[in-house]
């Protein structure tokens, strides 16, 4: 007797969480900025999302010796996702290769000022060390993650 009432809390619980749909609004600013957000507001309009699941993907009807279809293509991604040609993929990611080094030369400079303000501290009494060093971590870890962001462009 004494589980029944975490019992019932917890059916409640998930009752409820099976019945909330959330709404979503879109609105645009007089500068053309986007924002999305569950409050409704003047202006914003109510935006319809279907939260139906995807469709199940189906196998291919030839399969013979376990072989997939001549001049199929190998996809990890599910049938129901959206499919972009060649030329445009290689476009975004050329952009998303310039940000990314943009982003990685702004980094560089954000960890020599940090290493030279690091170096200066070490000399003046009194200076948060500790603050200073993990600010050079901080950039040396960005650098290394967009390296490996990098990495993995095409």
């Amino acid at each position: 007797m004494r589980f029944a009432p975490s019992l019932i809390l917890l059916a409640c619980a998930t009752g409820l969480s099976l019945c909330v749909q959330a709404e979503i609004y879109k609105f645009i600013d007089d500068q053309g900025n986007v924002t999305y957000t569950n409050m409704p507001r003047p202006g914003a309009r109510k935006l319809d999302l279907d939260v139906s699941p995807p469709p199940k993907a189906t196998s291919p009807k030839d399969t013979t010796a376990g072989k997939k279809p001549a001049g199929s293509v190998s996809s990890p991604s599910p049938v129901y996702f959206p499919r972009v040609d060649p030329n445009t993929q290689r476009r975004r990611d050329d952009m998303r290769r310039q940000l990314l080094m943009e982003e990685l030369a702004s980094e560089q400079r954000n960890l020599d000022a940090a290493r030279r303000a690091l170096a200066n501290a070490s000399r003046q009494p009194g200076a948060d060390l500790n603050k200073l060093a993990d600010g050079v971590r901080l950039h040396e870890k960005n650098i290394e993650m967009l390296n490996k962001e990098l990495s993995l462009i095409r």
